[in-house]
């Protein structure tokens, strides 16, 4: 392509100057011109004289130089150009292969970039579902053993202090009317102590001695037998008894290490009251004379202790898994999450 711009130029400066010389008197077409004219004046048989071509003007040289020197700049120039081309293509050539390897290694960082985060989140992802696993296994190994416990509570409430607690509170009401039955009946042998103190009786006997004691059933229960109105309450605590002595054989294993002795001693006392309700005695006992076999006053403050314990625990397992059905996710968010 550039060898034919070359020659194109060559010939529009070739040109202007092949018409200055053939209007020069010393161009051939000249001579040709003037033998013909001599041809013309002179017969054809006589020879014309040898010509010899005439030596160039300055003009015409002029115009050889100016015309060489024309074509030695369009080369020079034409070869600057192809160099200076060949330099900005291959310019552009390293140019370009660097885009087009910024472009690849671009590619390859971002698609590297790409699958590192992907691992990330997965990795993230199965950090939080193994931890979401394992907080689920934590609660239901929770759930478990609370389960557990609750059961074994529940049956410790239905099967042991539920029932003593409420046979206990039934005997303590019929034995605060058997009290009042004979403060009415015999006052002068029998009266309510209205401020008894903590370890005082509530309710006292006149002995022989003309001194009031604190009053023992085990001790005044052959005299009851004559009053029949007190004597048919002291059957059915009697009846009351024998119900709390079938629990404890059948549930003692329920019951906390601390009523263990205490049980012991009311299945005692039982026994002993039975005995003598069953006999035909009427003469009472001196208050005291028994040295075992009393009623366990601590047995009722132990009962009720372990039945409000066991309330409570189950009024707070209650409390907490409403809690913790409250706050579970409603559909919605499940589907969400």
């Amino acid at each position: 392509m550039r060898t034919t711009i070359l020659v194109i130029l060559g010939l529009l400066l070739v040109l202007p100057t092949t018409g200055i010389l053939a209007a020069s008197p010393g161009t051939p077409e000249s001579r040709e011109t003037a033998a013909g004219a001599n041809q013309a004046k002179h017969p054809s048989n006589v020879p014309a004289p040898a010509s010899t071509p005439p030596p160039l003007s300055d003009a015409d040289q002029e115009n050889i130089r100016e015309l060489t020197y024309r074509i030695q700049k369009l080369e020079l120039e034409m070869i600057q150009k192809s160099g200076k081309s060949s330099e900005d293509g291959t310019q552009i050539a390293v140019v370009t292969a660097i885009i087009a390897a910024a472009a690849v290694l671009g590619a390859a960082l971002l698609g590297i970039g790409g699958q590192y985060f992907m691992a990330r989140r997965e990795d993230r992802r199965s950090i939080a579902t193994a931890q979401q696993a394992l907080e689920l296994a934590k609660q239901e190994a929770v759930f478990q053993q609370t389960g557990t416990i609750l059961a074994f509570r529940l049956k410790q409430m239905e099967q042991f202090y539920a029932p003593m607690f409420a046979l206990l509170g039934q005997s303590k009401g019929l034995y605060d009317k058997m009290m009042q039955q004979l403060a009415e009946d015999q006052p002068q042998r029998y009266r309510i102590v209205l401020n008894p103190g903590p370890r005082g009786f509530r309710f006292e006997v006149l002995d022989k001695h003309g001194q009031w004691q604190g009053f023992r059933l085990l001790d005044q229960l052959p005299a009851i037998k004559s009053d029949p109105k007190a004597l048919a309450l002291i059957d059915r605590m009697l009846e009351i008894g024998g119900q709390m002595t079938r629990i404890i054989s059948k549930h003692a294993g329920l019951a906390s290490e601390d009523l263990m002795d205490l049980l012991g001693q009311y299945m005692a006392h039982y026994a002993i009251l039975s005995t003598i309700h069953n006999l035909n005695e009427t003469e009472p006992y001196e208050p005291g004379w028994h040295k075992m076999g009393y009623y366990p006053y601590d047995l009722n403050g132990k009962i009720e202790e372990g039945y409000r314990e066991l309330s409570g625990f189950i009024d707070e397992y209650v409390a907490a898994s409403k809690h913790m059905l409250e706050n579970l996710p409603g559909p919605e968010r499940r589907e969400r999450a």
